[in-house]
Parts: C-alpha cells; structure tokens; sequence
C-alpha cells in the first residue's frame, strides 16, 4: 500500500507541472510588396497584462469584455502591447535589426473593430510595417515569451524564443497536420490521458479502433461547426469547458471500472465525451482553421489529432505486449484508470478554483 501511495505522490506532483490544453502563441501574418513588408498581428489581449500574462490558468478576457472598455484603457493596453511586442519580436534586414513602430488598424473607425475567433477571446491588431531592403529576418527574442506564428502566403512558421528565420512561401497542407498533431503531443496532456484511458478500457484491436474513431467523428463535428460559425458558445464559457474537459477523464477512468462492458454502450459515451473536446480544440486552434479553406484546414487539424491518437494508442499496444497475459495486468489497468480519474479531478479542482478566484 506504501508503494501505491508513493505513486500517487509522484502522480501528483507530474500534474502540478503541467498545464493542459494551453497552447502559448501569438499569430501574425507576413506580406510584401513591392520594396515593403508588413506584419500584422493579432494580439491576445491576456498578454497586455504584465501581472497575468505568463499565468496559463489566469481566465483571458473575452472580446465582449475588449470592446466594453473605455479609451483610457485601450489606450493602455495598445502602449503595453507595443513595449511587449517590440521586447519580443526581432525583424532583421540584411543582420541589421529594425526599430519597429506600432500601428493599431482596429482603432481605425468608431466603435473600434475588433476580430471574432471562435475561441471568444479578445484580440486586436497590431501592425508593424516598413521599407523592404535586401533579406528580411524574422524571429522571437530570448526569454519567456511565447511561439510566434507566421503566416506568409500557403505557409506557417512557428518561431520559438531564440529562432529567427528568413521567410519563405511553401506548401501548407501538412502544417495544419502537425499542428493538430502538436496540439495531442505535446501540448495537450489532459488528451493524452483521455487516450490512455480509452486504451484501459480492454485491450482488444478493434475495440480500440472503434473508440478512437467514434471519439474522432464527434471532436471533428463540433470543431467543423464551430469553425463554420453554426455553433458558438459564450466567450466567458472558456473556463468552464476547461473544467468539463478535465471531468472527462474522471468519466472514462470510473467507467473503465465498471463490471459490465458493453461496447455500444462504450461508443456512445466516446462520442458524447468527444463532441466536448472538439469545443476545446476549437477554442485552442482557433488560428488554424482558415475561413476561405474550411474544408481543408479543418480535415488537415483533424488528421492530425487523428495520428496523434493513433500513435498513443500503438505505443500503449507495444509496452503491453505479452504483458497483458498475466494475471497482474488487470490490476495495472485499474490502476491505470483510476491514476487517470484523478488525474482529471485533479485538474477540475484546480480549474474551477482559478474559474472562481
């Protein structure tokens, strides 16, 4: 029992160090013209705080909230985002660093025009622009700050803290793959778990096979809906669908516990637990899903979340081999599933209680 328990500290202590469903960036969009470059940005308004920006379970404030405040506050918050932005970001022009001036197009009419995401969070622009002479770099300075992603054409970079690279056009049907893939591995640890605990349910191939895809239909539904506009949710409503996400977990991992296993019974309860994450994946890939493409950039994300999966799923077969014919691997399965349950009770605790902070 003292070595269980000993487990259940290291568990505990796994948690506390990561955050799930967090994915820390910044979108921004390259062009060019002739002999100029712009770069536009769209600004998380959570950054502008310099108290809360580097908390991941401090809630972001909601466009509803954005376009309620005041001129004096937006004025405030366009002076932060310019220090942060001009702290962050590195445009270099054949190795000479550019100074970098802030322009604000959303202020440009009256009331300001802010953009609709479907993650319901407050953004605006912010736009750097100037004279094209010789080869452009672009990168993230060093130090805590977040990826930077660049769009420039058919292609996304991601930039992280200390990266800088000379922007090119390319191809962009495999980034919105690895991008639903990175949002599973690694970004996303509480999906992680959530597979885990479809594979403790019974080790049989196409069990596996069947829940993996009933799970994968339902995300790919809300999130193509959500992407479509034909289903939104209340911005503030962010929090609380982080906290229904992490009680998902302590669903599967108790229902993997129950005597009785029926598998239809099973399905519809992948697909309903599914069509839930498929909001958060809408709210955490918001950037990704391109209006003019849906289609594509939507199958592209799902593919990837789909892999992702897929790649859990073999990894977990493969420790289990032979394994699973001994008589103590029953006990590793309920052990699995209930470290599972608590893992997700685990982070709705401490999500509703930053909810309610």
């Amino acid at each position: 029992m003292l070595g269980f328990g000993k487990y259940i500290l290291i568990w505990a202590f796994f948690l506390t160090s990561l955050s799930a469903h967090v994915v820390e960036q910044i979108y921004s969009e390259w062009s060019e013209t002739e002999g100029a470059w712009q770069l536009k940005v769209e600004f998380d308004v959570g950054y502008a705080d310099p108290e809360t920006r580097d908390d991941p379970y401090e809630p972001a404030p909601t466009r509803e909230w954005l376009v309620s405040q005041s001129e004096e506050t937006w004025a405030e918050l366009r002076e932060q985002a310019t220090l942060y932005l001009e702290e962050m970001i590195l445009i270099e022009s054949n190795g000479r660093a550019l100074e970098l001036e802030a322009e604000f197009p959303d202020w440009a009419q009256s009331p300001p025009d802010f953009p609709s995401l479907l993650n319901g969070v407050g953004y605006f622009r912010v736009v750097f622009s100037g004279e094209k002479i010789g080869r452009i770099k672009v990168g993230v300075k060093e130090g805590s700050y977040p990826n930077l992603i660049v769009r420039k054409g058919e292609r996304f970079l991601v930039l992280k803290p200390g990266v800088k690279k000379q922007l090119r056009e390319g191809g962009r049907w495999w980034v919105w793959v690895r991008e639903g893939y990175r949002h599973v591995v690694p970004l996303g640890w509480d999906h992680v778990l959530f597979v885990f605990g479809l594979f403790f349910y019974r080790r049989r191939l196409m069990e596996l096979f069947h829940q993996s895809l009933a799970f994968t239909f339902a995300h790919s539904l809300t999130l193509g809906l959500a992407a479509a506009g034909w289903l939104v949710l209340p911005a503030n409503w962010g929090g609380l669908l982080e906290v229904l996400i992490a009680l998902s977990l302590v669903l599967v991992g108790v229902e993997n516990l129950r005597s009785e296993r029926k598998l239809l019974r099973r399905l519809i309860f992948v697909f309903l637990l599914g069509l839930l994450h498929g909001l958060g994946f809408a709210g955490a890939l918001a950037n990704y899903v391109d209006g003019e493409q849906l289609l594509s950039s939507v199958a592209g994300l799902n593919i990837g979340v789909e892999l992702a999966q897929i790649s859990l799923l073999a990894i977990a077969w493969l420790v289990t081999m032979k394994w699973n014919e001994k008589p103590c691997y029953e006990k590793v399965r309920w052990a699995g599933s209930l470290l599972v349950a608590i893992a997700g009770m685990f982070w709705a605790v401490t999500r509703l209680w930053d909810l309610l902070a």
